[in-house]
């Protein structure tokens, strides 16, 4: 042994001692002793033309840029130092991010009081833009909060959101509005964007509660329409229940309900969120019905209703009793198609109107057939016995194409797309198109075993438990699978695709927003989890195990970047963490995991929140920078809009203080972006081993 490798393996030999002696290790540039010795020794050796020497040389730095030093007196496996005064190696800087937060120059950082916090106030969030409405009590009366702003007082707040019969606020889709009912002694006031919309002494013989004002918004966040339960006596026909648009009553809506009260399933409105249709009955006769269409009767009955897809016209069946009884199905009232029954089935774009027949009913032999825009297709028929059906149909997003399951009386299924029958399964299901409309997808199950469809392609053995994954743009579809009996695979465009040796399974298949790439999770055996970009593993990432999950990865908004929670890619006995962002790992203060991780909506930076150790408390992070802190308000686990990205790439975020609710909105800095953290301006799918 060489008088140079005996000093290297002297000092190894004496660290543990020099340690325990010492309880400490000296650090020089966030190295300890050894380290420096160690480097300095490899380093002649490099430089004397030692290629091994090279090599351990390149290993250490590397090591050392991905460790964060050690607290003195700290053990391995324990966090950082406390909160406000974590040290990070990133890259060879050393960061320090004592006392208080300073955000990066150019990072605009402000805060909005939403509501003071009170004794069992209670708070809704919007679905968009960190909105909210704080139900509280000033002195004996009730008081809704809306961004910290307090609405009229009432003697108690009822009702206010569809499906719920506690006191709660109804936000349009938008997040932009909100509404709910208060009641003042005898009457309910319904209280729409802070003003009063409507005022009623309807009520459930005197008495006002949820059933009274359910409230909700149209798709396109312009209207607000309203159901109200009311009984004025038990001796006079029992209930009724109100439809209410823009605060005007449909006429007819307060109908007698022996079967339960109103709700969407018997209201239809149109995509564009302008335009609604409801049936309506006669209370003193349930045979007497009519169809209320934007709030006034249609010349014609009929029902359920079905909008076109460009909301302009109503596609309707109606029964005809009797002997020889038939039904019709209607476009605007206008009679297209008759049959002994039929189920319309109106494509989300274009024109398409796909009707499942059913024909010869009261023969001994009555059959089942696909008419499309009022044409029979050509062998569509089935004969309708003994479990023989067609039972539903599918339409491409671009509707201009159409699948449909059919039933066999031998107790099989298949798929029979645009007129022409795909192979036979013992069961099919999860029928759906790609998005570019150009494959229809589904899952199988025969002799035992399941399958996965891509088109005309039938992977080998593979379990896809809730269908394929579809790529939002562009004609890809795949899926991890799942009990094939053998190694597993991924089936991705049509094609099984094995992995590499020692994986054992794969999980959170996924496409990037353009459908150009893809990523998942690969489970080695041992229970380390690797992030694969594109099929390729991407060794510098560490998702954790299965005990110590992290964050799911995100791709950004323009399928440039991908990025993850992440480990060290070698572990440590350090507590430690970072994040892996386009092929590589970046050291950052340590945390338990993020607890949202996002690119800003320009897909200029990256965006996370982490706990704060001993706080019940949240740090935001922009492209590894802290920017804000302050008590947590919801479980960041919730699935409350605690957390909005707007279009304009800010950030909003709902905290709170000692007193009160607060919004903080953090607005990134021209002058950062995720070249700060290693981001390559590109989407990485190179194996980094």
């Amino acid at each position: 042994m060489s008088a140079r490798n005996c000093v290297i393996k002297l000092f190894e030999n004496a660290l543990p001692l020099f340690v325990l002696m010492f309880g400490f290790t000296i650090t020089a540039s966030g190295q300890s002793v050894w380290q420096k010795m160690k480097q300095n020794v490899l380093q002649q050796q490099c430089q004397q033309g030692l290629q091994k020497a090279c090599q351990a040389l390149a290993q250490l730095n590397q090591k050392q840029q991905q460790q964060a030093p050690q607290t003195p007196g700290q053990q391995p496996g324990q966090p950082g130092q406390r909160p406000g005064h974590e040290r990070q190696t990133r890259g060879g800087e050393v960061q320090d991010d004592t006392g208080a937060i300073h955000p990066p120059n150019g990072t605009k950082v402000g805060e909005t009081v939403m509501a003071p916090l009170a004794q069992g106030a209670r708070f809704f969030i919007s679905p968009h833009g960190v909105h909210v409405a704080t139900f509280e009590n000033s002195g004996s009366r009730s008081v809704i909060y809306y961004d910290g702003v307090p609405g009229p007082k009432f003697d108690e707040v009822v009702g206010g959101q569809m499906g719920s019969a506690d006191a709660q606020v109804a936000f349009s889709p938008d997040g932009k509005r909100y509404a709910y009912c208060g009641r003042v002694g005898t009457e309910m006031a319904v209280m729409v964007d802070g003003k009063e919309l409507l005022r009623t002494s309807e009520s459930n013989m005197g008495r006002f509660d949820g059933s009274s004002c359910k409230l909700g918004f149209t798709s396109n966040s312009q209207h607000v329409f309203m159901f109200s339960d009311s009984v004025t006596s038990m001796m006079k026909g029992g209930s009724r229940t109100r439809f209410i648009f823009d605060g005007k009553e449909v006429p007819g809506s307060a109908s007698s309900m022996r079967g339960g009260s109103q709700d969407l399933r018997n209201i239809a409105f149109s995509p564009d969120g302008n335009h609604y249709a409801l049936i309506v009955v006669d209370p003193a006769d349930e045979n007497k019905w009519g169809l209320v269409v934007d709030g006034k009767m249609a010349p014609y009955r009929g029902g359920p209703v079905q909008w076109s897809a460009d909301s302009q016209h109503l596609y309707t069946t109606i029964e005809h009793p009797g002997a020889t009884g038939y039904m019709e199905g209607m476009l605007d009232g206008k009679p297209f198609i008759r049959a002994d029954r039929l189920n319309l089935y109106v494509a989300p774009a274009g024109n398409m109107v796909v009707a499942i027949v059913e024909a010869a009913d009261r023969t001994p032999s009555p059959i089942q057939f696909i008419v499309v825009d009022g044409k029979k297709v050509p062998g569509s028929e089935i004969v309708h016995l003994r479990g023989a059906q067609i039972d539903q149909a599918t339409f491409s997003p671009d509707g201009k194409h159409y699948a449909a399951r059919y039933s066999t009386t031998q107790g099989r299924q298949y798929v029979f797309v645009d007129g022409q029958r795909a192979q036979e399964y013992q069961n099919v299901d999860h029928i759906v198109f790609t998005a570019d409309s150009s494959k229809v997808t589904y899952t199988s199950f025969t002799n035992g075993k399941p399958y996965s469809i891509i088109g005309d392609q039938e992977s080998e053995t593979c379990l896809a438990v809730n269908g394929l994954m579809i790529a939002p743009m562009g004609g890809r579809a795949g899926t991890p699978c799942g009990l094939t009996g053998g190694a597993p695979t991924v089936y991705l465009d049509g094609k099984t695709v094995p992995l590499p040796n020692g994986v054992q399974g794969v999980g959170d298949l996924r496409f990037s927003p353009d459908g150009a790439h893809y990523a998942y999770q690969m489970y080695y055996q041992g229970g380390a989890q690797r992030l694969a970009v594109d099929g390729v593993a991407q060794m510098n990432s560490n998702l954790g195990t299965p005990s110590i999950p992290r964050a799911h990865y995100v791709f950004s908004p323009d399928s440039r970047h991908i990025a993850v929670d992440s480990g060290p890619p070698s572990p440590t006995n350090e507590f430690s963490s970072g994040i892996f962002l386009d092929g590589k790992y970046t050291p950052v203060v340590a945390n338990s995991g993020m607890k949202r991780l996002e690119f800003t909506a320009d897909s200029k930076h990256i965006v996370w929140a982490q706990d704060v150790p001993s706080r019940n408390a949240l740090r935001i992070f922009v492209d590894g920078k802290a920017v804000a802190e302050a008590d947590t308000a919801v479980s960041p686990n919730s699935k409350e809009a605690w957390w909005d990205m707007a279009p304009d790439g800010s950030l909003s975020v709902l905290l709170q203080d000692e007193n009160n609710l607060k919004r903080i909105t953090i607005t990134p800095s021209a002058e950062s972006g995720l070249a700060s953290l290693g981001g390559g301006g590109m989407l990485v799918a190179k194996s980094d081993r």
